[in-house]
């Protein structure tokens, strides 16, 4: 039984390969009839601009009437009709091109349904052999069923670490918007201290009633981060210490809406931002390190699946 099953996927490996081979020859003749049409849109510009150049000559404008009395008409009429059959040339090659690449789209196309779920055969063959392989037990069985169970625990914890950078992202970039709009709001506070008078107040109001709606988001971000922390923590053998962001979120919700008009206030708060950000900043660097690691976990799990399965 294992016997044919190692021969029937040597079989589909070979076609897999071949398989391959034709998906990338489709998709670098896909790029080239798509450089191509755009080619032919460019050319077909120019093929429109020297047909009117002609046809004004060949009528009554003002261009060919003046060209007419210096006797230079039929002289720029050549030139045009030249330039014109020139570009007509390219156009016609173009489409040409753009046929028979098409063309071969078609056969390649042709080509890849032969393969009809080769992915889907091999995969299942392989859970065949698995299968096949665990039931029969001994050490081959043995080993296969923990580095199954290993690879799907780390995938498990790599979707948890994906999902904890996106939220903290997601926070960074609230934070930023927040941040640029105190510094606004800053700049025009010092002007206004300085004498700036009504539109420098204007402008600090602005400034600050937009850091104050996006400091809403903010806070939702925040949680949500802390959440995506917590799973981590519990559901993956990764430990995140979130005391630390327990601490410096609260220190960022609770000052939030402080009396952001007074401009000590506003500065205050921009020291809060950079230090929320430094610090979400150092959570996400930890989680990518983890990540990194957990990759490299995953590979040499699967290598050992596949050492047992090409056994």
């Amino acid at each position: 039984m294992l016997s044919s099953i190692n021969q029937e996927l040597l079989h589909l490996k070979e076609e897999l390969r071949e398989y391959h081979k034709v998906l990338s020859l489709e998709k670098s003749r896909v790029e080239d009839l798509e450089k191509k049409n755009s080619q032919r849109i460019e050319l077909k510009e120019v093929l429109d601009k020297e047909r009117k150049d002609v046809e004004k000559l060949e009528g009554l404008s003002l261009s060919a009437v003046l060209l007419t009395l210096v006797g230079k008409k039929y002289e720029k009429l050549d030139k045009e009709k030249e330039e014109y059959l020139l570009a007509t040339l390219k156009y016609e090659e173009l489409e040409k091109q753009i046929k028979k690449i098409e063309m071969e789209i078609s056969n390649i196309r042709g080509d890849l349904s032969k393969f009809d779920n080769i992915d889907y055969r091999y995969k299942n063959l392989i859970k065949e052999k698995e299968d096949l392989i665990i039931k029969e037990g001994g050490n081959s069985g043995i080993r296969l069923k923990n580095s199954l169970v290993k690879t799907d625990e780390i995938r498990i914890d790599i979707k948890e670490i994906k999902e904890a950078i996106n939220a903290g992202e997601t926070t960074l970039n609230a934070l930023e918007e927040v941040k640029e709009k105190l510094e606004t709001a800053k700049s025009w506070g010092t002007w206004d201290l300085l004498g700036g008078g009504i539109i420098s107040d204007i402008a600090k109001h602005s400034a600050i009633d937009k850091a104050n709606i996006i400091a809403v988001e903010v806070q939702e971000h925040l949680l949500a981060f802390k959440k995506e922390l917590s799973d981590v923590n519990e559901f993956t053998d990764i430990q995140v210490n979130l005391s630390s962001f327990a601490s410096f979120a609260d220190f960022f919700l609770d000052g939030i809406f402080a009396d952001w008009f007074v401009q000590s206030k506003i500065k205050t708060s921009l020291d809060n931002v950079y230090s929320t950000i430094s610090k979400i900043e150092e959570i996400i660097s930890e989680l990518e390190r983890n990540l990194i690691h957990l990759k490299i976990q995953m590979e040499e799990e699967i290598t050992e699946t596949n050492r047992i399965l090409e056994a």
